[in-house]
This record gives C-alpha cells, sequence and structure tokens, in this order.
C-alpha cells in the first residue's frame, strides 16, 4: 500500500464535502482535492429556494468557510471542469488543459433541472433554480415582474413559489398530475393540502400539462395543453432532475439513469466510487440532500479502507408553507390498510399507511412534534397488529406505542 494515497472528488455538493470529511477522520496522511464546477465552496443547495425572497451574503450559505478547510488539508479546486475521466491511467483532465491524478475517485457530479422540451422553454424570463448564480438572476430578474408561474407542483416548485409570494407577486403553479406533490401525498391528503395552499393565495392548474411558453423575446404567458393561456411575467420550471452523466458516457463506467453503485458506493471500476444526486442504486436515482449526505459518508469511509455498507432507508420530506407543515415518509402508494385521525382543535392530519400488519409509510399535517415518532415507527415497519385489533386511530397509535 502506498504511504498516502491521493484521493480525488469530481463534485462540490453535499456528497463531495461529506466524503472529504469522512476521509480525513479515517486518512489523517492522505491528499484530498474537491473540483467544483462552481466559483463557491460547498453550500446549503437545499435552501436556495427559500432565499428568493431574502437578502442574503454568499457566506450565509456556505456550509463552512474557507479556514475549515484549510485545516483539514482539503484542497478545494473551484471553478473547474473536468473534461475527461483517463480511468487506465487513473488520471482527470481538467478543461485549463491540467492533469490530476487519483489513488481513488469519488463522482459526486450531481444533477442538472429538467426543462421539458417545450416550445419557448428558451425564452427570456424562463428558469430553473439549481445554482447560487441561478438564483442571484432569478431574484434580479422577479424585481420587475408581477406575475410568476412555476411549473411543477412537487417539494421545490411548492417551495419556490412561497418563496416568491412572500416578494408580494402573484403567483401560479402549473402540474401536470392531478394533484400536488404525488411522490409524497395520496389524492385525498393533497386535496386538504391544496386548499391550505389556495387560502394562503396561492393559484393552482392541476391535472393539466404545459404546451408552450409564449412572448415575443419576453415570457408573456403560458399556454395549457387544454388551450387556454395563464398570463405571466416570468416562469420558473420545477419539473425534477437527472444525473450529470457527460463524464462517463464515453467510459466503462456502468450507468443508466445513473451511475450504478453497489452497496459499498463503488462503481463497476475498483477504485472508483460515485454518490449523491449523481448514482442510480437499486434502479433508482433519488436526488435527495440527506441520501446524497448519507451516500457521501459511506464512499469516503470505504475510500479510505473502511468497509460500511449503505442501507437506504425510507425516504421522508418536510415542507412548512406559511406556517402550515406537511411530513411524509415511506410507501403512500401501495398498501392494505389505511388509519387516519382529523384533530379539528389542532388543525392536524396523521394517516398511516400499513401492509400486512406493518407500519410502511405515514403522512402527518399540521403537528410536526410527531415527526420524530413517526420517523422512527415508519423506518422500523413497526407491526401494528395488536393496535388495530383493538381499534386504535392513527393519532392514539403516534402517542401510544
Amino acid at each position: 500500500m502506498k504511504e498516502k494515497n491521493h484521493y480525488v472528488i469530481i463534485g462540490s455538493g453535499i456528497a463531495g464535502l461529506s466524503a472529504a470529511e469522512a476521509i480525513r477522520k479515517k486518512d489523517a496522511l492522505g491528499e484530498i482535492t474537491i473540483v467544483g464546477a462552481e466559483d463557491y465552496l460547498p453550500y446549503y443547495r437545499v435552501k436556495l429556494s427559500h432565499y428568493i425572497s431574502k437578502t442574503f451574503t454568499e457566506q450565509e450559505l456556505l456550509i463552512h468557510n474557507a479556514a475549515w478547510y484549510e485545516e483539514r488539508r482539503i484542497n478545494v479546486l473551484l471553478d473547474k471542469n473536468v473534461k475527461k475521466l483517463e480511468i487506465l491511467s487513473n488520471t482527470i483532465k481538467l478543461d485549463d488543459g491540467s492533469s490530476i491524478a487519483y489513488d481513488k475517485l469519488l463522482l459526486a457530479t450531481g444533477s442538472h433541472p429538467f426543462i421539458p422540451p417545450i416550445q419557448g422553454n428558451n425564452t427570456d424570463g424562463v428558469f430553473a433554480l439549481r445554482t447560487l448564480k441561478d438564483l442571484k438572476h432569478l431574484q434580479s430578474f422577479l424585481k420587475g415582474c408581477e406575475t410568476i408561474t412555476v411549473i411543477g407542483g412537487g417539494l421545490l416548485g411548492l417551495e419556490a413559489a412561497w418563496a416568491v409570494k412572500e416578494l408580494g407577486k402573484t403567483v401560479n403553479v402549473i402540474e401536470f398530475f392531478p394533484y400536488l406533490l404525488p411522490r409524497q401525498l395520496d389524492e385525498q391528503t393533497a386535496h386538504v393540502f391544496t386548499n391550505e395552499l389556495e387560502k394562503k393565495g396561492l393559484n393552482f392548474y392541476l391535472g393539466v400539462g404545459t404546451q408552450k411558453i409564449l412572448g415575443e423575446g419576453k415570457v408573456n404567458g403560458v399556454q395549457l395543453q387544454d388551450g387556454s393561456v395563464v398570463k405571466t411575467d416570468a416562469v420558473l420550471f420545477s419539473a425534477g432532475i437527472r444525473p450529470n452523466l457527460d463524464l462517463v458516457q464515453d467510459t466503462t463506467i456502468d450507468f443508466d439513469k445513473g451511475i450504478r453503485i453497489d452497496t459499498s458506493m463503488k462503481t463497476n471500476i475498483e477504485n472508483i466510487y460515485a454518490a449523491g444526486d449523481v448514482t442510480e442504486f437499486k434502479s433508482s436515482v433519488m436526488g435527495l440532500w440527506g441520501v446524497a449526505n448519507d451516500q457521501g459518508k459511506i464512499a469516503g469511509e470505504n475510500m479510505a479502507g473502511g468497509n460500511l455498507t449503505y442501507e437506504a432507508i425510507e425516504p421522508n420530506t418536510l415542507l412548512n408553507i406559511g406556517g402550515f407543515s406537511v411530513f411524509s415518509i415511506g410507501n403512500i402508494k401501495d398498501f392494505d390498510n389505511i388509519l387516519e385521525t382529523t384533530d379539528e382543535e389542532k388543525k392536524a392530519h396523521y394517516k398511516l399507511y400499513i401492509t400486512q400488519g406493518q407500519l410502511t409509510g405515514a403522512v402527518v399535517m399540521g403537528d410536526m412534534s410527531k415527526v420524530v415518532k413517526v420517523k422512527k415507527l415508519v423506518n422500523s415497519n413497526k407491526d401494528l397488529g395488536q393496535q388495530i385489533e383493538q381499534g386504535l386511530g392513527a393519532k392514539e397509535i403516534i402517542e401510544r406505542v
């Protein structure tokens, strides 16, 4: 074994950062280099939509300041694009013509927003929010707008819609699916949630697709597939992500929807690992901050000689809009029993999804004090057979089990 290993991480998101931190804890002597395409040190990308309505400094979004990396001898190269992977020679080539050799390589190149191939999607006033640069550009443009339309009624789309609403703008949300948050809620629960958001002033167009963006030179409307037109001064797409796979297209690294990894975060190449949004694990691309963080830690530990195994936990999301919150975890699509309780006094709703007596999913609205307990119950697939026989309701089970 070499006296000193050189670990190279491509990508300066949370997966790359958590991997670098794990490597340093395991290997005090190894050289660590993070290559990032953006101009900024790793930052809280998950907070971008919240900051649409805020005045902020770049430092507020950074996960760590420059001194943190210096103290841990983690070399971060910013504003650098990797052009090619030379797998046989264990080197990467950058866009400035330089090369970096590695002993262990982590691909944490993340993802990019999916913008549907509809007419007018490159018109001035059309945005997608993925980077700090995107956020600054969007904020500047919104100053001259009165009405903004968000295309996509998922988690990030709704967060962005509410942040724009806080600027005093009129906000429309267009969702192709018949109801909001289709990955986190069932139709009935989504209807309750939608009513709450409508009371707070958001406008929704559900169950209809976008046909084209209107405007000569600058956006002035969105034409829906039913022929109707929604007037707007700007469009923000929040229609999902796609892994950044350009680097592996012409290599022997195995990929499909994302870079395929095993439970150790290793690709099919012995000394190359992958983590975060760019990965495909058990046929799924998750695209979640928490998953990227966990995968990065596992990858970093194992790159430095560890033997950790990644086990995907049930995905969970928490959304708070204007003081109304909704929490969702686990499988809310496939079940054979549902228990639910509505607490009118607390304006709260509890819903448990059960399969063969085991708790496999849950939704809680309006009472976030129960989130930690619910998360533990779902992640352990708690057997609720006894409680069901006793005729307990969803809220009672959460409080008593």
